[in-house]
C-alpha cells in the first residue's frame, strides 16, 4: 500500500511512523520542516520528526521515552569492542576445546598403545606356553620312540637296559679292587 503523506499529517502516530521507509520519513520531515541531512540514518531522522511532533503538541511526551534511541558514535565503538571481545572469547574457547580434544586423543592413543602392549605380552606368554607344551609333547614322543626302539632291540622297557649286549664299562663298578 503506497504511503499517503496527507493521511499521516491528518492523524500522525508512532506506529505508522515506525512502519515507514527512509524515503517516506524524509518526506514527512520535509513536510514539517525539520532540519536533517540526507546522509543521516533512518532512526536519526525519525527521532527528529518525533521530537518536532512532541514539541508541537501533536504527540504526547511519553513517545520520546519509548522511541528508539539513536546510538551515538561511542555506542558504535562500544558495540564494536564488544563484538571483538566476544570474538576473542570464542577463539579462546575454541582453542581450549581443541586443546582438550588433543589431550583426549593423546590419552586415547596412550590407552590404545598400552592395550596393544598388553595384548602383545599376552600373545607372547600364550605362544611361549604353547611352545613349552609342544616341546613336552615332542620329548614325550621321543621317549616313546626310544622305548619302542628299545623294545624292538630287546631292551626291558621297565629298566631301560639293552639285554642283548653286555657292556663291560657299565659293570666295571662291580669289580673289586685288587
Amino acid at each position: 500500500m503506497p504511503f499517503n503523506l496527507d493521511k499521516f499529517v491528518a492523524s500522525p502516530s508512532v506506529e505508522e511512523l515506525d512502519s515507514l521507509k527512509k524515503s517516506e520519513i524524509v518526506k514527512v520531515a520535509k513536510h514539517y520542516g525539520t532540519e536533517f541531512q540526507p546522509l543521516m540514518r533512518k532512526d536519526e531522522i525519525k527521532r527528529y520528526v518525533l521530537e518536532y511532533l512532541v514539541d508541537e503538541g501533536v504527540l504526547p511526551s511519553t513517545v520520546l521515552e519509548t522511541a528508539i534511541t539513536v546510538p551515538t558514535d561511542n555506542t558504535f565503538e562500544l558495540k564494536r569492542l564488544e563484538i571483538e571481545m566476544n570474538k576473542e572469547i570464542r577463539l579462546k574457547e575454541m582453542e581450549r576445546e581443541m586443546q582438550k580434544e588433543k589431550e583426549e586423543r593423546e590419552m586415547q592413543m596412550q590407552k590404545e598403545k598400552e592395550e596393544r602392549e598388553m595384548q602383545m605380552q599376552r600373545e607372547k606368554e600364550e605362544r611361549e606356553e604353547r611352545e613349552r607344551r609342544e616341546e613336552k609333547a615332542r620329548e614325550h614322543e621321543f621317549r616313546l620312540k626310544q622305548l619302542e626302539l628299545g623294545v624292538i632291540k630287546g631292551s626291558d622297557p621297565k629298566i631301560g637296559l639293552d639285554t642283548g649286549v653286555f657292556d663291560v664299562s657299565k659293570h666295571v663298578k662291580f669289580v673289586p679292587k685288587f
